[in-house]
């Protein structure tokens, strides 16, 4: 083995050019797919991680039917024993309790209907971090009675920070709800249907509010990092009772998982291309190279030399010319992803804007998961297996006679 990988890797230099230039269109293409598999991994975590804190987080456990009805008749009682469940988890971070529905929100003549949520506001700004969106006012305080309002809310109400709103609304089991609250705080989000219809107060106050003491809809679990969501969920499951259910942020936005999917299905489609190119171009400077050494091939096998080992011979070179490839590719792409993974690319001006207005955070971030560049090299070593397939069928044929009168 090592006489034929001597062999082999002197043969590949009798030709440097080629073998350069083979070597290079490898290289190309391992760069290429490292950054943009890094581009595609990177920014799909930043745009889950903006979500799942914005709103759903990592895992919920609602009631059962809360999902399909929004009822606060499905809310639950979250317990000593739920909490010491779920903090028991490695994985789990922090959670948070919500209550989330409906109401109408009314100043002198002016209503709007609007979606109330019932937070704690400590936990919930460690989590989503509400309080950046604060355009006026102050952030709820704990024990608090008074509401935050979106912004577009609260100009179609004609309300200003320091005004009471009332809420009217129906509560737990058909009980009718209403109540005034001072505003303590306008929230500009940069999506404007939560500007239309957000109210935040405490999750006390909203429990009074509701006529729902102890009780809440949803009860909101972080987990340090998404690799962890299903054997978190999976452990949890189990030890729900009958009247709970679980839920990834997967299930809870299934918008955001296709629009995943679409996404990474088109760059996939994309690097297919590109290594379908790279495979064909490499297939080519086999081709050329077989012909170009057949006679001298073919004074191999009248010299006695086993058709298997000028087999081995020929695999050994195709591979090496790869892994040159691979390697400067992995070499070159790896510094500079790992740059830009610590470094994200601050989007500015109108770009900026546009990230905001989807309520992204506006920068280009990169992921340097062991896949990304994995897959590259994985690809490159199939492409050379198939190839190694024709380089056996044309020595399998070959004939010595044939060969030597070239």
């Amino acid at each position: 083995m090592k006489d034929n990988l001597k062999i082999a890797w002197r043969n590949l230099w009798r030709n440097s050019r080629r073998t350069l230039i083979t070597a290079a269109s490898v290289f190309f293409g391992v760069f290429f797919a490292v950054f943009m598999s890094s581009l595609q991994v990177g920014s799909f975590k930043n745009m889950v991680d903006n979500m799942v804190r914005f709103y759903s987080g990592y895992i919920q456990i609602q009631g059962e039917g809360f999902r399909e009805n929004r009822s606060l008749n499905q809310s639950f009682v979250a317990g000593k024993s739920l909490d010491s469940l779920v903090h028991l988890q490695k994985a789990v971070t922090q959670t948070t309790q919500r209550i989330e529905s409906f109401t109408l929100a009314s100043f002198g003549n002016n209503s709007s209907p609007a979606m109330i949520f019932g937070i704690q506001p400590e936990k919930e700004e460690a989590i989503s971090g509400v309080s950046k969106w604060l355009s006026a006012g102050t952030f709820l305080q704990p024990g608090s009675k008074d509401i935050l309002l979106g912004k577009q809310l609260a100009e179609n109400l004609g309300v200003s920070v320091g005004d009471t709103a009332a809420l009217i609304g129906q509560g737990y089991h058909g009980l009718s709800a209403a109540g005034i609250y001072k505003v303590a705080g306008l929230l500009d989000f940069p999506l404007p249907e939560l500007n239309r219809r957000i109210v935040y107060m405490n999750l006390a106050t909203c429990q009074d509010f509701f006529s729902m003491p102890d009780r809440i809809t949803s009860y909101v679990i972080m987990i340090d990092e998404v690799g962890h969501l299903k054997k978190t969920v999976a452990s949890i499951r189990p030890s729900l009772n009958n009247e709970l259910r679980i839920y990834s942020w997967e299930d809870l936005q299934p918008q955001l998982v296709n629009l995943i999917e679409g996404k990474l299905a088109a760059g996939k489609f994309i690097k297919g291309l590109l290594f379908m190119i790279i495979g064909f171009g490499v297939w080519a400077t086999v081709i050329m190279m077989m012909y170009e050494r057949k006679r001298e091939l073919g004074v191999m096998i009248a010299l006695g030399f086993q058709k298997t080992r000028i087999f081995i011979m020929l695999v050994i070179e195709a591979m090496l010319i790869g892994l040159i490839g691979v390697i400067a590719g992995m070499v070159v792409s790896y510094p500079l992803v790992r740059y830009l993974f610590y470094n994200p690319v601050h989007v500015t001006g109108k770009m900026a804007e546009t990230y905001r207005s989807m309520g992204f955070e506006p920068l280009i971030a990169f992921g340097k998961d062991t896949g990304v560049f994995l897959m590259p090299a994985l690809t490159i070593f199939i492409i050379f297996t198939i190839i190694a397939f024709y380089q056996m069928w044309f020595v399998a044929r070959l004939k010595t006679v044939d060969a030597l009168h070239i």
